[in-house]
């Protein structure tokens, strides 16, 4: 996998992000009747213990750590996607929570393409393709426009006499949720019907 990404141009960093990003999988491996051996959360487990290893190796504990541990931790997600329905709300998601670090993330999973499966990995291969051509779309048409909703955080303490607490950050993902799976227009009309429905089922206000 290392070579796949060095030819493919990777840094530095986004070796480092391909040589630990199953390092999880010894700790969450465990034996399944039917299916065998598993690696349930292998990605954030392997995540919480990249900045030990960053440390106990002398590395930097700046952001070329993060951004380490943010592509282990999201390593997962577009091969989820690729082994199912490639849809917008995933891919705003995906692209929501990878940020500038798409492009990186798009290239560690496609290295890590291993299945001898020759179908298999053609499959994988042409919905990773259909997974890129959906975030450049997504991208064009409104990514930018559903990156956040129209009411924060400040917006929601006000309305509700609130100060910080779970119950806003719950309700300011409450209303990113509804953007990001395209239920709700990032409008600020209905997505204050939506928080004012919200906020009476969790009882605020």
């Amino acid at each position: 996998m290392l070579d796949n990404v060095a030819k493919a141009g990777g840094d530095l960093w986004l070796r480092w992000a391909a040589l630990l990003h199953d390092i999880g999988k010894p700790r969450s491996k465990r034996w399944d009747n039917q299916l065998g051996w598993t690696f349930h959360s292998h990605n954030y487990i392997g995540a919480k213990m990249v900045p030990g290893i960053f440390r106990k190796l002398k590395l930097p504990m700046d952001q070329k750590m993060k951004y380490v541990q943010k592509l282990v931790e999201l390593h997962m997600r577009p091969i989820a996607i690729a082994d199912d329905v490639v849809t917008d709300s995933a891919v705003r998601r995906l692209v929501n929570d990878a940020g500038d670090d798409i492009d990186d993330l798009m290239l560690l999973c496609e290295a890590d393409i291993t299945s001898k499966n020759q179908v298999r990995k053609q499959r994988f291969r042409d919905n990773y393709t259909l997974v890129r051509e959906k975030i450049e779309d997504l991208k064009e048409r409104d990514f930018k426009r559903l990156l956040q909703p129209v009411i924060d955080g400040n917006e929601i303490m006000q309305l509700f006499n609130l100060k910080p607490c779970r119950e806003v950050g719950e309700l300011k993902q409450y209303l990113k949720d509804a953007v990001l799976d395209g239920t709700t227009p990032n409008e600020r009309e209905p997505l204050m019907q939506l928080l004012q429905e919200k906020a009476k089922e969790m009882g605020v206000g």
